[in-house]
């Protein structure tokens, strides 16, 4: 028989478990750390692409909306520009506006005047911009039809022809020293070689408060195509952000909603410049970057109804718009600096100083800028 040595018996000691759980402690820890620095580089890199898609849907729909302003009215600036719209739908008046705009356009005047884009600088929520654009969508010729003189009456007016009109049209009427209006062409209608443009159906009026479909009689009348009420529909929108940094747009035709729709969230400011073309002898191109405060480029002076402020508004051949976008996501430390530059490029006079709320530095923060040229404003006449 052998006999088992005594050490063969033995456990750990009591130093070599202290030595193993030391290193387990501290393994334990090292993965620990890893794992929330991982969590927190997942978080980042989550925050970051909902800035990046937030930024670039909000930048894509914004370009969309401005770049093709004045499209179907601009070539008869003369009679379009600075002309108070009236519009009736369902036999109610809806601009000129009897109450204010729905929040967040409050502060915008109810008067709409008519213009390719005009920025009203700080009209918006804590102090942002509001864009108030407008665009036909007609797909027909840009060109402006004249109304063969005294042949205006109720529901009815006169064209030299009404080649590519058809029910559900809507026009616009227009008349230096008269005034400007919507109609809508009546169900059924086709155009041709008929001189009768018919109207009828929700957007048609004879009266829109003081002005009447007859008072286009005298000569120098006009007609633009915008597009129709079920295809092709023009697009007049207010457009900028609300108390919950959301991006908004409001159908000032309500053509299908008379509520502000939601663009993009995460927008917590939004400001514009206009480029302006002002050296007379040089190339048509942008060489001077304006703000919308600026005298002479105030909303309510591009509004005005004067030669200067058509001239004006047809040397506005791009805007520039900056925004800043927050993510949602809350850190643990502050990843914002206390305040964010737009426009930094432009020299103190035009760069705008963004200071960033108490207890938000924790959430990431971006600045966007981008420039639209607006492509039909040099075609008008």
């Amino acid at each position: 028989m052998t006999r088992r040595s005594p050490a063969a018996d033995r456990g750990f000691s009591l130093i070599e478990l202290m030595v193993t759980l030391a290193i387990g402690l501290v393994l334990t820890l090292a993965i620990s750390m890893m794992v929330a620095r991982q969590e927190s580089l997942r978080r980042g890199v989550t925050s970051g692409n909902d800035l990046t898609s937030n930024s670039a849907y909000a930048s894509y729909v914004l370009d969309r909306e401005l770049r093709s302003a004045g499209a179907g009215f601009s070539q008869s600036a003369a009679e379009n520009y600075g002309c108070s719209l009236r519009v009736s739908k369902s036999n109610a008046q809806i601009l000129p506006r009897s109450a204010a705009f729905p929040t967040p356009f409050a502060s915008v005047p109810q008067t709409f005047v008519l213009t390719p884009l005009v920025v009203h600088a700080g009209a918006g929520t804590n102090g942002s911009d509001v864009i108030a654009v407008a665009t036909g969508n007609s797909g027909l010729s840009e060109s402006a039809l004249p109304v063969i003189p005294k042949s205006a009456a109720a529901g009815l007016l006169k064209l030299s022809n009404t080649l590519g009109l058809k029910g559900g049209d809507l026009i616009l009427l227009a008349q230096q020293g008269v005034g400007c209006m919507v109609q809508q062409v009546n169900t059924g209608f086709t155009g041709g070689a008929t001189q009768t443009l018919n109207f009828g159906g929700t957007y048609a009026a004879n009266t829109i408060g003081t002005t009447a479909l007859t008072g286009f009689s005298n000569g120098n009348a006009f007609v633009s195509v915008l597009g129709n009420v079920t295809g092709n529909q023009p697009r007049f929108s207010l457009i900028g952000i609300d108390a919950n940094a959301t991006l908004m747009s409001y159908d000032l035709l309500r053509l299908n909603s008379d509520s502000p729709q939601a663009i993009a969230d995460g927008v917590v400011d939004l400001r514009v410049l206009y480029g302006v073309h002002t050296v007379v002898s040089g190339p048509t191109q942008v060489d001077s970057w304006i703000a919308p405060t600026a005298a002479g480029f105030t909303a309510a002076e591009l509004t005005a109804d004067t030669a200067v402020a058509q001239s004006r508004l047809q040397n506005i051949l791009a805007v520039r718009v900056g925004m800043i976008v927050r993510s949602d996501l809350i850190e643990k430390t502050d990843v914002t600096p206390s305040s964010l530059t737009m426009f930094s490029d432009l020299g103190s006079g035009l760069a705008y100083t963004y200071t960033v709320p108490a207890g938000t530095t924790n959430q990431r923060y971006r600045v966007v800028e981008f420039t639209v040229p607006l492509r039909n404003i040099r075609y008008s006449r």
